[in-house]
C-alpha cells in the first residue's frame, strides 16, 4: 500500500511540476511576444485559467495528504490514549473519503456531460475548447478517494490486529509552542 502512495505522489508531483514549467514558459514567451512584436502567444489566458491553474490547484490534494499537509485541528485528541487517537482519525478518513467520493462523482458527471457537449469559450476569433480540463477535477479527487481509501484501510487494520502505531499530525512539522514565540 505503501508503494502505491508513493507511486501517486511521483506521478502527481511530476505532472504538477510539468504544468507549472509550461505555464511559466507560456507566459514568458506571450510577455516576450508583446514586448518585441505587439502581440501576444494565442489563447495564453484561457489556458493558464482553464486548464494550468485547475490542474496545479487541484491535482496536488492527494500529495498533501500522503504528506500528511491537510490542516488538522489535534487540540482535543493529542492527550487521548493511542486507540481513541487513532479511532479519532479514522472516523476523519472515512467522513474525508466519503466527501472525496461525492466531489468525484459529482465533477465525473460535469466532465462526462462538458465532453459530450464539447465545451469551449470563444478566444477573439477561434473557439478554444475547455472540456478537456473539465476531467482534472475527478481526476484529482479520484486520486485523493484511492489514498483516503488506503489511509482507511491501514488504520481499520492496525485498530483490528492492535498494533497502533504513532504516525504524528505532521512528522515535517517543527513544534513551536505559544511560549516559544512570545520569548
Amino acid at each position: 500500500m505503501k508503494q502505491l502512495e508513493n507511486w501517486i505522489g511521483r506521478l502527481t508531483i511530476w505532472i504538477g511540476c510539468t504544468i507549472l514549467i509550461l505555464m511559466v514558459l507560456q507566459i514568458v514567451i506571450d510577455v516576450a511576444m508583446r514586448s518585441l512584436l505587439g502581440a501576444g502567444f494565442p489563447a495564453t489566458s484561457e489556458l493558464v485559467s482553464k486548464y494550468y491553474m485547475v490542474a496545479v490547484s487541484f491535482l496536488p490534494i492527494a500529495y498533501a495528504e500522503i504528506r500528511r499537509r491537510h490542516v488538522e485541528a489535534t487540540i482535543f485528541t493529542d492527550k487521548l490514549p493511542p486507540r481513541a487517537k487513532l479511532l479519532v482519525t479514522l472516523m476523519g478518513f472515512i467522513l474525508s473519503l466519503l466527501v472525496y467520493a461525492v466531489l468525484c462523482w459529482g465533477t465525473l458527471v460535469e466532465a462526462i456531460a462538458n465532453t459530450s457537449k464539447g465545451s469551449y469559450v470563444e478566444s477573439g476569433v477561434d473557439m478554444f475548447y475547455t472540456w478537456p480540463s473539465y476531467w482534472v477535477l475527478p481526476v484529482s479527487f479520484g486520486l485523493m478517494v484511492l489514498v483516503l481509501l488506503l489511509r482507511v484501510i491501514t488504520s481499520t487494520v492496525e485498530l483490528v490486529t492492535n498494533r497502533i502505531q504513532d504516525h504524528g499530525h505532521d512528522p515535517d512539522m517543527m513544534n513551536v509552542t505559544l511560549a516559544q514565540v512570545e520569548e
